[in-house]
């Protein structure tokens, strides 16, 4: 099970993509409950048997409460769990290398393009990421993933080019929004991205080189079969609750009107489960491989929002099958190891971005 817990409603940002922004002020700030929360942790894993446990920082920005994190690890370590954290990066630096050492994964939202990171998250906000991270990077023992949030003015391909060589990983997720304009113009540059993207990949895997690229990674771990999904791909309905600073649960925390219950008293899976339970993919072809992307769109969206995120999926594990006899050749006469290959941590990101 994979607890996320928002650690605060405050963000020294204002990303203009973010479900949160508007709800935001520095003025009526909010902090979460940690004793209440290491005790539904502790209490509902041990009576559901849930292994492994995972527990996930987020936010607003959760270093603007290490105090709280750094209660909720001591008092959770005996669950031997995974830590996360989801980071806008900008309070990363050597004061707070301590408590990122004890993270599994430290995901900080970043764009490999200055201008459009500038741009969504505040003029100075891509300097200011990237120093403090590389002021801790030769000290960290944590695994680092960029978190790429796509927008209709993103090109892909500078990107993730933009940070490749400065993260372990690398993972890109479609902008969520119901907004219609500048989707024709994504859709051709976003196609064009994709085969810079994998013409790179493929030219390191043939040296045998791999690059943590998350969506083509768990494209292989889900095609090959080496994971096969029980349910959504985010965990909804599950193995996964997102906790609010109010202590509700809920099914994802981009889903505020989907309560499942609370800390304080318990929480029903099996709602987010029957909620969740869409038809809206009926026979496609690739659902065994994207189980629908991302359930939030489906829901929330107009059809035509829901069959531009179907494209662009259908492009992504289109292009990626063109290429896959050719890395499982590279498999078969050892040039790459699949075990490098499969990267364990696509089964914390959703692998269709």
């Amino acid at each position: 099970m994979e607890y996320s817990i928002m650690t605060t409603n405050r963000c020294n940002l204002r990303c203009s993509y973010c479900i949160n922004s508007s709800r935001r002020s520095h003025n009526n700030s909010k902090s979460a409950d940690a004793d209440k929360i290491i005790a539904h942790i502790i209490k509902d894993s041990a009576e559901n048997s849930y292994d492994p446990v995972v527990i996930t920082f987020y936010g607003g920005e959760p270093l603007l409460e290490q105090g709280l994190i750094e209660k909720i690890m001591s008092e959770t370590a005996g669950l031997n769990p995974h830590y996360n954290i989801f980071t806008n990066g900008t309070l990363v630096s050597r004061d707070n290398l301590a408590i990122l050492n004890k993270m599994n994964l430290i995901s900080i939202s970043i764009d490999g393009e200055k201008e459009k990171h500038d741009a969504t998250r505040g003029k100075g906000s891509f300097d200011k990421t990237m120093r403090g991270y590389r002021s801790v990077k030769k000290d960290l023992k944590s695994s680092t993933l960029a978190f790429i949030t796509a927008t209709p003015k993103t090109r892909i391909f500078d990107s993730v080019m933009g940070v490749i060589n400065e993260f372990d990983n690398v993972f890109w997720f479609l902008e969520n929004s119901n907004r219609a304009s500048g989707l024709d113009g994504f859709l051709k540059d976003y196609s064009a991205g994709l085969d810079g993207l994998l013409a790179f990949w493929m030219e390191n895997l043939r040296a045998g080189r791999i690059y943590n690229l998350v969506p083509f990674q768990g494209l292989y771990d889900i095609i090959e079969q080496k994971h096969i999904y029980t349910g959504l791909p985010c965990g909804i309905g599950d193995n996964f609750q997102a906790i609010a600073i109010d202590g509700s649960v809920y099914s994802c925390e981009d889903s505020y009107h989907n309560r499942i219950g609370d800390i304080y008293s318990s929480v029903d899976i099996g709602k987010a489960r029957e909620k969740y339970s869409f038809s809206v993919c009926g026979e496609c072809e690739i659902k065994s491989i994207c189980a629908g992307r991302c359930v939030i769109p489906h829901m929330n969206y107009d059809a035509s929002k829901v069959r531009f995120y179907c494209e662009c999926s259908k492009l992504l594990i289109g292009k990626f099958r063109r290429v896959l006899p050719e890395i499982k050749a590279l498999v078969r006469v050892g040039i790459i190891d699949e075990h490098g290959l499969i990267n364990h941590i696509a089964r914390f990101t959703d692998v269709i971005p």
